[in-house]
């Protein structure tokens, strides 16, 4: 449910050309938001979803500049001090919470009726997952990077890919992923756990297989799957 409704979202962002578009390539995007609106039966909203798109975009610059983080990140470090600059960002978090909020309410109009009767799910999903990544000010964020989480992840990208590979060749159509019972789609999403934990457990330290799996935990218990434990 949530990929369908950013899906909408990103093609609004894209025709900022944010990633280096051409203008035909820009065209055919905003064709194809026009064409997912006039199919929901919402053909006057798709300027809107674009200028949702440029919002969005305009609220997050204002909230984060990524080079800026980086290089305060950087500078923490030897001092021990990430937890300061991580408890500054989250700080941030209602006014990311509605930067979101205010993008998905924009291109609910051009989701499917079934995508919409879940928006409020939707917005609750992406407020767990914040609330998530700013516990306690950022302590879990901030001790992944201490204990090169980022690093892992890039030595293990392979790997990583690998389990989502194997994820979509078992589901190699959208009939078949739509055909999953709900204890199946809950099996799905295990495995990929699993696979994704197994191979960040390989890391020198054992705080990025930990969090990955502390992450997919909370997502599972924020979802359906919860009842099929």
């Amino acid at each position: 449910m949530i990929c369908r409704a950013v899906f909408v979202l990103c093609l609004a962002v894209a025709v900022l050309a944010q990633y280096q578009v051409t203008d035909d390539q820009r065209q055919k995007i905003k064709d194809a938001i026009a064409t997912q609106c006039k199919k929901n039966g919402a053909e006057d909203k798709a300027e809107q979803v674009e200028t949702a798109g440029k919002n969005f975009i305009d609220c997050m610059k204002g909230l984060f500049n990524v080079e800026t983080i980086k290089q305060e990140i950087e500078e923490a470090k030897p001092n021990g001090a990430l937890d300061e600059v991580f408890g500054k960002y989250c700080a941030k978090s209602p006014q990311l919470k509605s930067c979101i909020h205010n993008a998905i309410e924009a291109v609910s109009p051009c989701l499917d009726a079934t995508v919409r009767a879940e928006v409020g799910s939707i917005t609750n999903a992406t407020d767990h997952l914040i609330d998530f990544v700013c516990y306690k000010d950022g302590d879990r964020i901030a001790l992944f990077i201490a204990e090169n989480g980022p690093e892992c992840f890039q030595e293990k990208t392979d790997a990583i890919r690998t389990c989502g590979e194997k994820l979509r060749e078992s589901l190699p159509t959208v009939e078949a992923a739509k055909s999953l019972t709900l204890t199946e789609q809950c099996g799905k999403f295990d495995e990929l756990t699993t696979c994704v934990v197994k191979a960040l457990e390989e890391c020198s330290t054992p705080t990025p297989g930990n969090m990955a799996e502390s992450l997919f935990r909370f997502v599972r218990e924020g979802s359906p799957c919860r009842k099929k434990a």
